[in-house]
């Protein structure tokens, strides 16, 4: 999706992509691992290689302020002009949550620019652990730093598209045969829990 994004020039001219994770492996790992998903169409070959020299990977654990200070010093010899930016997208377990984002505070915050943090999975496992998350949030971010995005937003809206449909007056006189073709509901994922388990256990389809 980055590559697609980079690709259609969607994205400032100087951004750059800098993968964390406790995996230790060079950037050539991750291109050789990423190389099944990415689609390059003819002619879009130098610009492919254009996208991974903006790419860079470092290794650290979500616990160790000391890695988070490697990591910002990586961040650091690219922010060469007047402003920098930073956005920390976190496909993290939710268990970690916590930790990384103290770490994440304490150490990686940008001095030249805003400093964005996306949480990308389950956002607590019940009202309890939501809120607790978020008052955890609160506390190191404003909210207008904090961008939230939950697998499972949708799912009560597409099981309620009759009550939706009637219980609201803009949807009732258009969502109709007379207007609608058809609907496709698509659930899919092609792959199984790959090495993810211990996440299920506590989140997701199998809880």
């Amino acid at each position: 999706t980055i590559w697609y994004l980079y690709r259609d020039n969607v994205l400032p001219r100087n951004t750059k992509f800098i993968g964390y994770a406790r995996t230790k492996q060079s950037l050539a790992d991750v291109r050789e691992k990423s190389k099944k998903y990415m689609k390059v169409r003819s002619g879009e070959e130098d610009k492919f290689e254009q996208f991974w020299e903006a790419n860079d990977y470092v290794t650290g654990l979500y616990d160790k302020r000391i890695d988070y200070e490697m990591l910002n010093q990586n961040i650091s010899k690219y922010e060469k002009g007047p402003i920098a930016n930073r956005i920390f997208y976190l496909a993290v377990p939710p268990t970690v949550f916590e930790d990384v984002t103290v770490n994440i505070r304490n150490a990686c915050v940008s001095i030249k620019g805003y400093t964005r943090v996306i949480i990308e999975k389950p956002f607590g496992r019940d009202d309890d652990s939501s809120e607790k998350l978020s008052n955890h949030l609160a506390g190191l971010f404003k909210e207008e730093q904090i961008y939230r995005i939950d697998h499972y937003l949708g799912k009560e809206m597409v099981q309620n598209l009759m009550t939706i449909r009637f219980a609201n007056q803009i949807f009732s006189p258009s969502w109709n045969r007379e207007n609608i073709a058809s609907i496709l509901i698509s659930f899919k994922e092609p792959f199984g829990t790959e090495g993810r388990g211990g996440y299920f256990d506590d989140f997701g389809i199998v809880r």
